[in-house]
């Protein structure tokens, strides 16, 4: 046999042994422990566990993917009892033991491929089972902690209300930390969870675990209700992209209140990556006074949302759901009545290319006017003057799709009579080949349309002996195409945009410095 193949031999002898390579080490207590993993190594931390007492583990490594098991010391070898290999370069765990022995923490490469650096973090504890919606007592030890598990249901609220302590955490069934709001918490998964309670060492304290109530909440159908101190009520609400809803909570007593997009499957929700995406939800400001709490919001997702109620207080509630949007036609003038301290809305569809000015006036109240676009952007705003009679907004589309007008009070303390008018203003048209002549004010953008064809480049040229020209040119869909900021008094503004489709184009001209007149030239490139 040649010596090539005994080596071949030998080599494929060894490697089972290789691949059972260990480090053993002892985990002598809870906490951080920082280790090096040998390339195909499995590394085993062995410690003695008790009978119910709760190991969470966590694995790190900015080196290798880790792999993270938990096993149990029998006579021939180690069982696994749970193998976790979670995305990116971490794994964990939480188990409660099933009786006491030896057990090992094992850590390896994902295939036992890679190795390098980790921390392991190690937290350990006995904890006493916990039933929802059942009161317990319960005392803290002399590190002024207590622990509790229960099981925890995907889409459960949960609120620990406590008597006799000073804070409750609520661990997700991996051991994590999970986020709360003013206390309640949202079960993501089904699985063992812990609660961990903290207080004065060796007093004692009161446990109650509530389970907020749910309600569905639809358009137009007021809902009322009671909760006692400590209670929650969620109610559920079905939305799309676009829809815009103004919720209103009549409440005596002292209640806290958010709403929030909650869908039922989190990990299928769509995350925002792209410029112009639509947020979760875009809140537009409205005043909550008198025992009312309002809330105006641009929904900008399919699914659930939820209003969420907890009480601090003993309290009552009644709420109402509606979309206040009233159709805003251009040219016309609509009048109304505003409440103190409430807010209209109004809606209607533009297209990019339009310019409009939107004008709210009032003999009662110094009114407030803000314009939303489609996604619940605040791209335009009235001035704010304790003496103004008139709110003024002009406004040049870039986004086609539906605006929506606020109208309110300076400082949401008045109210009365009004009128709203929208009008359109026809942009100066610039013909090929042709010459315009114009005046910029101070701060005032100024506006110029011409008809373009798709491959075209086409010369633009501002100049103006009084001032420093900014010019900017927007294709018929809004695109922002060229920009030239660098022009003076002395050389003017040039283009030569090459235009990407046929139809109309905007040009957008303002002073970087000074005032006063120009002139506009557009010269065929071809």
């Amino acid at each position: 046999m040649s010596a090539n193949r005994w080596t071949l031999l030998v080599a494929l002898w060894l490697l089972p042994a290789v691949c059972a390579q260990e480090s053993v080490r002892d985990l002598r207590g809870p906490g951080q422990h920082g280790a090096f993993l040998t390339q195909g190594q499995l590394d085993r931390w062995v410690f003695e566990g008790e009978k119910g007492e709760t190991i969470i583990a966590h694995v790190t490594s900015k080196e290798f993917d880790p792999i993270l098991e938990l096993a149990r010391t029998d006579e021939k070898d180690d069982k696994v009892l749970v193998e976790v290999d979670d995305p990116g370069s971490e794994s964990r765990f939480s188990y409660r033991l099933p009786e006491k022995g030896q057990y090992k923490i094992r850590v390896h490469a994902y295939k036992y491929q890679g190795g390098g650096n980790y921390l392991l973090n190690v937290r350990r504890f006995q904890a006493n089972p916990l039933a929802v919606g059942k009161p317990a007592i319960g005392t803290f030890d002399r590190a002024g902690k207590s622990f509790y598990f229960f099981q925890g249901f995907k889409d459960q609220i949960l609120v620990p209300d406590l008597k006799g302590a000073a804070s409750g955490v609520v661990l997700d069934p991996k051991g994590r930390e999970m986020k709360d709001w003013a206390g309640a918490v949202r079960i993501e998964d089904d699985g063992e969870c812990c609660l961990v309670v903290s207080g004065q060492p060796d007093f004692r304290f009161d446990l109650l675990l509530r389970e907020a109530r749910r309600q569905d909440l639809a358009l137009g159908k007021d809902l009322a209700g009671s909760l006692k101190q400590g209670e929650s009520e969620v109610l559920n609400i079905q939305g799309k992209p676009g829809d815009f809803r103004l919720l209103e909570v009549e409440k005596k007593g002292e209640v806290l209140a958010r709403l929030m997009y909650a869908p039922l499957d989190k990990k299928g929700g769509k995350s925002i990556a792209r410029p112009g995406d639509r947020p979760e939800i875009e809140f537009l400001p409205v005043a909550s006074r008198g025992g009312r709490l309002r809330y105006a919001a641009l929904l900008g997702r399919e699914g659930r949302y939820q209003l969420q109620l907890l009480a601090r207080t003993a309290a009552s509630y009644k709420v109402s759901m509606m979309d206040p949007s009233i159709p805003l036609a251009w040219g016309k003038e609509a009048g109304g009545s505003l409440p103190v301290g409430a807010a209209t809305f109004y809606s209607f569809q533009a297209t990019p290319g339009q310019l409009f000015q939107a004008s709210l006036a009032s003999k009662n109240f110094v009114p407030v006017l803000r314009l939303y676009d489609k996604n619940g952007t605040l791209v335009g705003q009235s001035e704010d003057a304790a003496d103004a009679l008139e709110g003024r907004i002009m406004h040049m589309v870039v986004n086609e799709g539906q605006y929506r007008l606020q109208v309110s009070s300076l400082g949401d303390g008045g109210g009365g009579d009004f009128r709203q008018t929208l009008t359109e203003t026809k942009l100066k048209e610039l013909p090929m080949g042709g010459r315009g002549q114009g005046v910029v004010q101070p701060g005032v953008m100024d506006f110029w349309a011409f008809a373009g064809e798709e491959g075209k480049t086409v010369f633009l040229s501002v100049r103006s002996a009084a001032f420093d020209p900014a010019v900017s040119v927007r294709s018929p869909d809004g695109v922002h195409l060229a920009a030239d900021e660098k022009g003076n008094a002395a050389t003017g503004s040039l283009l030569a945009p090459r235009l990407p489709k046929t139809g109309r184009y905007t040009v957008w001209l303002s002073s970087r410095r000074g005032a006063g007149g120009y002139t506009v030239r557009l010269i065929d490139g071809d």
